[in-house]
C-alpha cells in the first residue's frame, strides 16, 4: 500500500553549534558528555552547587562566584547537545516519509553511541520506517525490536502507534500472525485516537492481510472499512482506492462471493482506466481475468488476460503467467507452449511458476511423458524454494544474536569510558571530601548495576540460543519430511503413464503410499492420524489425508500444486473444512487447529 502523506521537506545547510571558550575545553567536553547520558548527575552538580554556597565562609567569594558560573555554562552547553540530538532526528524522520533513501544516508552518518535509550528507540523507528518506505520487506526485527520495546513502556509517545504497526508488519512477514495481529489491531485503535489518518488506512491494510487467513468474514468487513475510509479522504492517490477495491474483491472470492468479487474488480477498473497508469491497469485485468477463470466465463478470462499482457507494465512476467493459464482453459496447447518458453524467470519462485504451468499445459495435451519432466523440475524448484527460505531463518538468528551482543558490547565499553572521564573531571574541579565520596559511592552501585545487568542479559542470552537450537532442529525435522514427502510425490508420477487422464489431478497416489504415510505420522507425531479419527469419525477417507497434508505444514502454494487448483481454491476449501471438525471460533483456521491437534 502506498503512503499517500504529502511532505513538504526544508532543505537547510548543516546546523553550527557556537560554543563558549574554556581553557582545557576538551576535558569540559568529556564532562559535558558523561553529564548528557548520565542525568543523574546533573543532581549531584546541583548538590555541588549547595556545598559551595553553605561553604562561603571557607571559600573567597571570588572562587565560589567562578565556580556558580562555571556550572551554569555548563549546564546551557548540555541543554544545547541535547536538542541537537533532537533536531537530528526529527529531521531524518521528515525525510523518511518522502525521501527514504536521504534519511539511510542522513542516518548512517549518526553516531549511536552518543544517543540515549529515547533517541536510539526513535533512530530504530526511523531506520526501519525509511527501508519499509523504500519497497523492502524487512523481515530482520533487530531495530524495530529496539524501538518496541522502548516505546512499550513509553506509550503516551506519538510514535508508539507506528512502532507497533511496523512490529506487526515484521511478524506479519515471519508469519507469527496472532502477534501480528496483536500489534495492528492496538495500531489502529491508537491512530484513530490520534486522527492518523494514514496510518490507520496502513494498519487496517495489514490487519486484512492477517485475518484473511485467520477469519475471512471479519477480513471482509475490514476489506469494506478501507474502501470506505479511502473514498472519504482528501488527496488520496488513485493507486490506493484501486488498491482497497482489488482488496476488497479478493475477500469477497474467498467467502465464494464471486459476482461481489466481479462487481468490485470493475469498479477498480473503471478506476484504472480513468488514471490512464498502465501499471495499475495490468493488475487490475490480471485479477478479472483470474476471477473469470473460477467462474468458468473461459472466454472473458482470456480477453482481460491478452488486454493485461499487451499493456508495457513493470509486472510483464506475471501477466506473461496469466495469459498462458487462459490459454490452457481454453485448450490452446501450443500457444500457451510458445508463450511460457518466451518466459525471463529470475527466481526460484519464477522458475516452479513456469514448469508448473508447462506441467498442466502437457497434462491437457496428455503428453503424460513430458507433465512428468515438467513436474520433476517444478519440484525441484519448489525444493530449493523451502531451503533458500530455511537458510534465511537460520541467518536471521544467528545475526540477531550476533548483533545483541556486540551492541551490549559496545554499549557497555562506551558507558564505561564516559563514567570514567565524568567522575575524574569532577574530581579535578573540586577537591573536596563530599565529591570524593559521592564518587565512590556512585561508582560501587553503578559497578552492581552493572554487573547485575549482566547476569540478567547472560541468562537471557542462554534462553534466546536455547530456544533458536529447539526452533533449528524442528524446523530441520520438518524440512526432512516435506523433502521425503515430495520425492515420494516424485516416484509415483511415473504411474501417470499407464493411468487414465483426469484434469483434475496431477499425481495420484496408492492406498499403500497414504498408508505408508499415515503410519509415519503415527510415528513422529504422537498417533496424529489415529487421534483424529477417534476425535473426528464424521471425517471421510479424503478429509483424513488433506489433514495429513496440514500437519506436514505444506504452504497454501504447495497445496495448490498438489491438488492442481488455485491458491483462492485452496483458502476457500480450508475454510468450508473448518465445519467439519467443529470450529467455531472465527479467529482460529482450520490451519491452526491441524497443526496444534
Amino acid at each position: 500500500m502506498v503512503d499517500n502523506a504529502k511532505i513538504l521537506l526544508l532543505f537547510r545547510p548543516p546546523f553550527v553549534i557556537n560554543i563558549i571558550y574554556i581553557p582545557d575545553n576538551q576535558l569540559y567536553c568529556a564532562f559535558l558528555q558523561t553529564l548528557y547520558f548520565r542525568p543523574y548527575l546533573v543532581l549531584l552538580l546541583k548538590n555541588i552547587l549547595y556545598f559551595c554556597a553553605q561553604n562561603v565562609i571557607i571559600l573567597n567569594m571570588r572562587r565560589s562566584i567562578s565556580f556558580t558560573i562555571l556550572f551554569f555554562v555548563m549546564l546551557s552547553v548540555l541543554v544545547s547537545c541535547y536538542q541537537s540530538h533532537k533536531k537530528e532526528l526529527d529531521l531524518a524522520y521528515t525525510l523518511a516519509e518522502s525521501k527514504p533513501d536521504s534519511a539511510l544516508a542522513f542516518l548512517n552518518r549518526i553516531n549511536q553511541g552518543k544517543l540515549s535509550d529515547e533517541d536510539m528507540a526513535k533512530y530504530a523507528l526511523i531506520y526501519y520506517m525509511a527501508q519499509d518506505k523504500s519497497g523492502l520487506d524487512v523481515d530482520n526485527d533487530s531495530l524495530i525490536r529496539i524501538a518496541y520495546d522502548w516505546y512499550e513502556g513509553h506509550q503516551e509517545d506519538s510514535l508508539y502507534a507506528s512502532s507497533l504497526y511496523y512490529m506487526g508488519k515484521c511478524f506479519l512477514l515471519n508469519d507469527s500472525m496472532e502477534q501480528a495481529k496483536a500489534c495492528l489491531d492496538q495500531s489502529y485503535s491508537i491512530s484513530d485516537s490520534l486522527h492518523n489518518m494514514n496510518l490507520k488506512c496502513l494498519a487496517l491494510d495489514k490487519l486484512i492481510e492477517v485475518e484473511e487467513q485467520l477469519a475471512p468474514y471479519k477480513a471482509l468487513n475490514y476489506a469494506k472499512a478501507l474502501v470506505k475510509m479511502y473514498d472519504s479522504m482528501a488527496n488520496v492517490t488513485i493507486y490506493n482506492k484501486v488498491a482497497a477495491r482489488l482488496r476488497l474483491g479478493e475477500n469477497f472470492f474467498y467467502v465464494d462471493s464471486l459476482q461481489h468479487a466481479l462487481e468490485e474488480e470493475r469498479k477498480a477498473y473503471r478506476m484504472a482506466m480513468k488514471a490512464g497508469d498502465s501499471n495499475l491497469l495490468s493488475y487490475v485485468r490480471q485479477n478479472l481475468a483470474s476471477t473469470f477463470e473460477e467462474m468458468g466465463e473461459k472466454d472473458s478470462c482470456l480477453y482481460y488476460a491478452r488486454q493485461a499482457y499487451d499493456l508495457t507494465a513493470a509486472n510483464r512476467f506475471s501477466c506473461l503467467l496469466t495469459l498462458a493459464s487462459a490459454y490452457i482453459s481454453v485448450d490452446s496447447i501450443n500457444q500457451a507452449f510458445r508463450l511460457l518458453k518466451q518466459a525471463t524467470p529470475k527466481t526460484a519462485e519464477d522458475r516452479y511458476s513456469v514448469f508448473y504451468f508447462q506441467s498442466q499445459a502437457a497434462m491437457k495435451a496428455q503428453d503424460y511423458k513430458m507433465a512428468e519432466t515438467f513436474s520433476d523440475s517444478a519440484c525441484c524448484y519448489l525444493q530449493e524454494m523451502y531451503r533458500t527460505a530455511s537458510k534465511a531463518k537460520i541467518s536471521y538468528y544467528t545475526s540477531f544474536l550476533k548483533k545483541e551482543s556486540e551492541r551490549a558490547r559496545i554499549q557497555g565499553k562506551a558507558e564505561m569510558q564516559r563514567w570514567v572521564f565524568g567522575l575524574t573531571v569532577l574530581l579535578c574541579l573540586i577537591i573536596i571530601l563530599f565529591v570524593l565520596y559521592a564518587y565512590w559511592s556512585y561508582r560501587k552501585l553503578s559497578l552492581a548495576r552493572i554487573a547485575h545487568e549482566q547476569e540478567i542479559f547472560s541468562q537471557k542470552q542462554q534462553m534466546i540460543e536455547k530456544l533458536h537450537q529447539e526452533e533449528l532442529s524442528h524446523r530441520d525435522v520438518q524440512l526432512s519430511v516435506m523433502r521425503t514427502y515430495l520425492l515420494k510425490k516424485i516416484e509415483v508420477v511415473e504411474k501417470l503413464n499407464s493411468s487414465v487422464p483426469n484434469e483434475s489431478k496431477h499425481i495420484v497416489l496408492s492406498d499403500n503410499d497414504w498408508t505408508e504415510l499415515e503410519v509415519f505420522l503415527d510415528s513422529v507425531e504422537d498417533l496424529f492420524v489415529s487421534r483424529l479419527k477417534k476425535e473426528h469419525p464424521n471425517l471421510s477417507n479424503a478429509d483424513v489425508r488433506l489433514m495429513m497434508l496440514l500437519r506436514l505444514k505444506l504452504s497454501q502454494k504447495t497445496l495448490a500444486s498438489i491438488y492442481c487448483v488455485s491458491e483462492k481454491a485452496i483458502k476457500q476449501k480450508l475454510f468450508l473444512y473448518k465445519d467439519k471438525v467443529g470450529i467455531k471460533n472465527e479467529h482460529f483456521s482450520l490451519r491452526n487447529y491441524i497443526e496444534n491437534f
